[in-house]
């Protein structure tokens, strides 16, 4: 295989799954170490890669401060599914749902979608994947907040988004997070951050669902302390570190779901 073949390969590669490291490239070119790495220098000089440990990366250059949904589901997906499967069980048949859009609420949504509850979300996706769940009327009923589309997100933000939902009471929030660290919660946008915290006055409890890469990171915008989170819904692969963090801000075994 050429050198043009090779790195035609490895961007093509990198399209699919985000990271390549240089034994991988081995394999899949058939290359020797020393080759993959002159190709790595090479792609890396051109600003087509962005190295890393023990390999490179795709480069992505965001607009905006919120990386776009399409990149964001694609990592920590299996924690994702876990942790939405064991929050679902918190909602019971006749109860209302706020939904805040996030990649472990869009999974959170296909589980509750054949549930007989009533869900309001400013959410497009989240709204798509019930319509696509549930069969005919049978399951949730499904409110969706007018407002401002957040470009490559599918979230709806925004004054009429916060208007619409102090409209709403709900039983429950359940809420995504961009961190969660001695603060509380927070998420890396203002306008996100706004709808979170509409939806965490107008429920009854706040459920939090955040991977355990989540704990221990700061955002940059406060959505609230410890006080206004009733769960919180999380891996067990917690570092020792992290849940003493938690439990020092007033979570324990009893608000600490682990999955």
């Amino acid at each position: 295989m050429n050198q043009k073949a090779r790195l035609d390969t490895i961007i093509h590669f990198l399209n699919e799954h985000q990271n390549i490291s240089v034994d991988e490239a081995c394999k899949l070119l058939d290359a020797s170490p020393a080759t993959v790495r002159r190709d790595f220098k090479l792609l890396s000089a051109n600003g087509e890669v962005e190295k890393n440990w023990g390999g490179i990366s795709r480069k992505i250059d965001y607009p905006s401060d919120m990386k776009p949904l399409t990149y964001r589901s694609t990592h920590f997906i299996e924690e994702k599914k876990a942790i939405a499967r064991k929050a679902s069980d918190l909602v019971q048949d006749g109860e209302v749902v706020m939904i805040d859009g996030g990649t472990t609420t869009l999974e959170l949504s296909k589980i509750l979608a054949h549930k007989k509850i009533r869900i309001i979300t400013n959410s497009l996706l989240i709204v798509n994947n019930i319509h696509i769940e549930r069969n005919g009327w049978e399951g949730a009923e499904v409110f969706l907040t007018g407002g401002f589309l957040y470009p490559d997100s599918g979230m709806l933000v925004g004054p009429e988004a916060n208007k619409n939902l102090m409209g709403y009471h709900a039983d429950w929030a359940f809420l995504s997070a961009g961190g969660i660290n001695e603060s509380g919660l927070t998420n890396s946008n203002q306008l996100v951050v706004e709808t979170e915290r509409t939806m965490i006055e107008q429920a009854e409890k706040t459920i939090v669902l955040a991977d355990y890469s989540k704990i221990g990171i700061k955002s940059m915008c406060q959505v609230c302390g410890f006080d206004k989170i009733d769960r919180l819904v999380t891996n067990d692969k917690l570092e020792d570190e992290h849940f003493a963090l938690l439990q020092a801000n007033g979570l324990d075994e009893q608000n600490i779901i682990l999955v």
